[in-house]
C-alpha cells in the first residue's frame, strides 16, 4: 500500500492563494516588517519625547512661531485700538533624503545556518535606524539649547521685557573636574529653573542621561535618600533606578555621547530665522539633555517600511535583499524648551 500524501500547511499563504514565490512567502514579510518595528520601538528613547506630525505630501512642513500681547486695565472713556502687529515666525522642517539600512544575506550561507538569521537581520537593522535618528534628535536638543538670538525680536509691544523668554535655550555648565553626584543634582534643578523662568509647561518634562551620569545621579544622597524621597517612590539603589528628580521623567542613552559630528549630506535641516540649521554639532562635553516634548518637531513623510527582496533577486544574486527605511525631517521648535547640561573641564 503507497503511502497516503501529505496535506502541508502553508503557513505563509493568504487564504489558499499559492502559484508563486510571492504568493507562497506573502505572510513570512509581516514577520519581518514586526521584528524591525519592535526593535525601532525598543531601541529609540527620544523619538516618543518628541512631538510628531505626518505630512501626505510636500518636501517640508511649517510650523509658526507667535510672540505675546500685553495686557493693561483700562481708563475710564479711552478708546482701545489694539496693540499692533505681534512679534511673529515660523520654523521650517523640511524633509531628508530616505534614511535606510540594508542587508544582503548570501542564500547559501543561510541554508547553512543553525538558526533563524533574517529574524537577527531584522533586529539590528530596526536598531541601526533607531541610533541614527535618535543621535540626530539628541544633536537637535543641543542645537536648540545652544540657540542665543531669538527669532522674535520685532514688533515686541511696549512694556513686555523683561516677561518675554526671547525663544533662547540654556545651557549649565558644571565646570568641575571631578563633578560629584550631588553637583549632578545641583545642575538638573539649575535646568528646572532654567525653564521656569521661560514659562515652559512643567507636563512632559523630561531628562535623558549619559550611562555614567545616570548612575552618578543614583549614587547623589539627594535623589533617592529616604530623607529626601517617600521609600520606594523614586528609585532604589538596589534596582539602579531613578524615576523623578527636579519635576523630570529620567532616562538613559549612549546616543548623547556621540562627540563631534558633521551632518550627514543627505540631512536637509530646518530653517529656523531665516538660516538653514542642520545637526553638525560637538557634543564631546554633553553630559544630560533636558527638555520639554515642545522643544523638538519631527516631521514624517514616508513611516518607516521594510522591504525584502523576492524570486528573481534570488535567480540573479543568490541572495535576499532586505531593507527598512523612512523619510522625515527634524527640527527644534522651541529652543526655549531645551536645557543642554555640560562639563568644560
Amino acid at each position: 500500500m503507497a503511502a497516503p500524501t501529505l496535506n502541508l500547511s502553508s503557513p505563509g499563504v493568504i487564504n489558499g492563494n499559492t502559484g508563486d514565490y510571492d504568493k507562497d512567502n506573502a505572510l513570512f514579510l509581516k514577520i519581518f516588517s514586526g521584528e524591525v518595528l519592535t526593535a525601532f520601538k525598543r531601541s529609540c528613547i527620544f523619538d516618543a519625547l518628541c512631538q510628531s506630525r505626518t505630512i501626505q505630501s510636500g518636501r517640508s512642513a511649517q510650523f509658526p512661531v507667535t510672540g505675546r500681547f500685553t495686557a493693561k486695565y483700562a481708563t475710564p472713556g479711552e478708546m482701545l485700538v489694539g496693540q499692533g502687529d505681534m512679534a511673529q515666525n515660523e520654523v521650517v522642517i523640511r524633509i531628508d533624503d530616505y534614511l535606510v539600512a540594508d542587508a544582503s544575506l548570501y542564500s547559501l550561507q543561510e541554508a547553512k545556518s543553525a538558526f533563524d538569521i533574517r529574524a537577527i537581520y531584522s533586529t539590528e537593522l530596526g536598531q541601526a535606524l533607531a541610533r541614527t535618528h535618535d543621535q540626530r534628535l539628541a544633536r537637535t536638543l543641543a542645537i536648540g539649547a545652544r540657540t542665543s538670538t531669538s527669532d522674535l525680536t520685532a514688533d515686541l509691544p511696549s512694556g513686555l521685557s523683561p516677561d518675554d523668554p526671547y525663544r533662547t535655550g540654556t545651557v549649565v555648565d558644571i565646570n568641575k573636574a571631578t563633578p560629584t553626584a550631588d553637583d549632578l543634582v545641583a545642575s538638573v534643578f539649575a535646568a528646572a529653573e532654567a525653564l521656569d523662568m521661560k514659562d515652559v509647561s512643567k507636563d512632559n518634562r523630561v531628562l535623558v542621561c549619559t550611562p555614567e551620569s545616570f548612575y552618578t545621579l543614583i549614587q547623589s544622597s539627594r535623589a533617592v535618600n529616604y530623607d529626601f524621597n517617600q521609600q520606594g517612590t523614586n528609585g532604589a539603589y538596589s534596582n539602579g533606578q531613578i524615576a523623578k528628580l527636579a519635576g523630570f521623567s529620567i532616562y538613559s542613552s549612549n546616543d548623547i555621547a556621540q562627540g563631534n559630528v558633521t551632518a550627514q549630506s543627505g540631512e536637509q535641516g530646518y530653517v529656523s530665522n531665516g538660516s538653514v540649521v542642520k545637526s553638525t554639532v560637538n557634543m564631546t562635553n554633553t553630559k544630560m539633555l533636558a527638555f520639554q516634548k515642545g522643544a523638538v518637531g519631527v516631521v514624517k513623510l514616508r513611516d518607516l517600511s521594510m522591504g525584502m527582496t523576492g524570486n528573481d533577486y534570488d535567480v540573479m544574486y543568490n541572495a535576499t535583499l532586505m531593507t527598512a527605511k523612512f523619510a522625515l525631517g527634524v527640527g527644534c521648535l522651541r529652543p526655549e524648551c531645551c536645557v543642554e547640561v555640560t562639563n568644560s573641564q
